[in-house]
């Protein structure tokens, strides 16, 4: 189990620079671009996200998930799945260059989207679902580092105006390429260089157990991207831009969403397999991490959303504080639909996964060609919230069944501790918000250790 706890370390030294790399990215890119530069460089990355998704279809968790359980499969699957992988990124390459010629009108907006198009394929080179399989995450950190460490540099020495737009989907994908050759060597140095493969079993075994899972992601990634790709198409660049910056800001909390993902699956695939009598206190851990760690976040943010905002981003940008106090929810209910989730995909459940995706984004999509034409960013904000609530029911009606979590009153703590948070910075942000929003974290993260809310092993999800 000393795995888990350093699998868990890894990822979180990797996550925290990665984000913070990568938040470093959206600073420039917000201050040096304005709100439409910057709404265009969203729209493409959200169209960039779809396209890795298709290349990704389920297979990588698959993979992941068959490696965890027989190490000898590894070779077959990576000779296999690097073919496999880059023929969608073509596929997934043509469909945004036509997309681009279908939603844009101006020649420079079409050349961003194919450009950042082109960064897919360099995506299916990345073999950190061979290394998370194994359990050696700290090549998966140091690829995530490596990417934002290039593409930050890159952006730091290149982009400085508006009229540089088109070298940000040229430096995330060197930014991309770099880690790609990494983890290429790394793999090669214990395993030997991969040697392609079209092996039909492969490919078809690979297809059918994939399949619900990559119709699920592509409809998660839909879902989650389209407030930004719909105030695009449907509002203004600027309005797009405004709410990326919300967006943003949540996806640096998600860093632990992430984490969670990486070490939870692996992990309760081989409990759910080989110690079943272990998996209700895992769960209930996993349970209680989630909330411990999003719960007072989300009050400090709903309070300080407005200077952090300011701070962050500039004076511009203060559209973007009601959006983010409601993006913000969504990290609590992403944290536990993980848990939850997972547990079906470990179980082999993937068409329950499936549908209960389906379900949510329909919700989710629904409300949003209701609500942005409307509403703007906050109809896309609630959209996206809505969603995930409707994921998050359907997911614990399932995966409950499966974990059984063992809960306790300490799981009434993070509420708690929220609590406490709250009361403390509302008495001291005036004053010095930086001060009140630290002495807050500390107070809460305090009474959750204090009670036993939280442990140094419920962080490495290890009992």
């Amino acid at each position: 189990m000393r795995s888990v706890t350093r699998n868990a370390l890894w990822l979180l030294a990797g996550e925290v620079l990665t984000r913070l790399l990568g938040f470093f990215v959206t600073v420039l890119l917000a201050r040096r671009l304005g709100a439409d530069g910057f709404g265009q460089v969203g729209f493409g990355v959200s169209v960039m996200s779809y396209g890795v998704i298709v290349t990704k279809f389920g297979l990588l968790t698959v993979g992941i998930r068959e490696v965890a359980g027989d190490r000898d499969s590894l070779y077959r699957l990576v000779d296999n799945m690097l073919p496999l992988r880059f023929l969608l990124g073509l596929l997934a390459c043509i469909g945004i260059v036509a997309f681009a010629f279908l939603a844009r009108h101006d020649s420079q907006s079409r050349l961003l989207l194919a450009l950042f198009g082109s960064g897919v394929i360099i995506q299916t080179l990345l073999l950190e679902w061979v290394f998370n399989g194994i359990e050696r995450m700290e090549y998966v950190a140091l690829a995530h580092v490596l990417t934002n460490a290039t593409y930050l540099g890159l952006i730091g020495f290149l982009v400085r105006s508006p009229a540089s737009l088109l070298v940000v989907p040229l430096a995330f994908a060197a930014g991309t390429l770099v880690a790609a050759l990494v983890l290429l060597v790394a793999y090669a140095r214990g395993h030997g260089w991969p040697r392609p493969r079209f092996d039909r079993e492969v490919w078809m075994r690979l297809g059918t157990s994939s399949w619900p899972l990559g119709i699920a992601s592509v409809l998660n990634q839909f879902y989650v991207n389209f407030g930004i790709v719909g105030l695009a198409l449907l509002r203004t660049d600027s309005e797009a831009g405004e709410f990326t910056a919300a967006h943003r800001l949540l996806f640096f909390l998600l860093m632990t969403d992430r984490i969670l993902q990486a070490v939870f699956l692996p992990v309760i695939s081989r409990n759910l397999k080989a110690a079943q009598h272990m998996v209700p206190e895992l769960a209930g851990a996993a349970i209680r991490v989630a909330l411990g760690l999003s719960l007072p976040v989300c009050a400090a943010v709903v309070l300080l959303a407005g200077p952090v905002t300011g701070l962050v981003f500039g004076p511009q940008y203060q559209a973007a504080v009601r959006p983010l106090t409601v993006l913000v929810w969504f990290f609590p209910l992403s944290l536990l639909s993980t848990v939850f989730g997972y547990a079906l995909v470990a179980a082999c459940r993937e068409l329950e996964f499936l549908r209960n995706n389906a379900i949510a984004v329909g919700v989710a999509l629904a409300f949003s060609l209701i609500a942005i034409p409307r509403a703007g960013v906050m109809g896309a904000a609630w959209a996206m919230l809505a969603g995930e609530g409707v994921m998050l029911g359907l997911m614990l009606s399932g995966g409950t069944r499966l974990l059984k979590p063992r809960l306790e009153w300490r799981l009434t703590m993070p509420f708690a501790a929220s609590l406490l948070l709250a009361v403390i910075v509302l008495a001291l942000r005036n004053w010095n918000w930086p001060a009140a929003a630290v002495a807050g974290s500390l107070a809460a993260a305090g009474l959750l250790f204090a009670t036993g809310s939280l442990t140094a092993k419920d962080l490495g999800l290890v009992r």
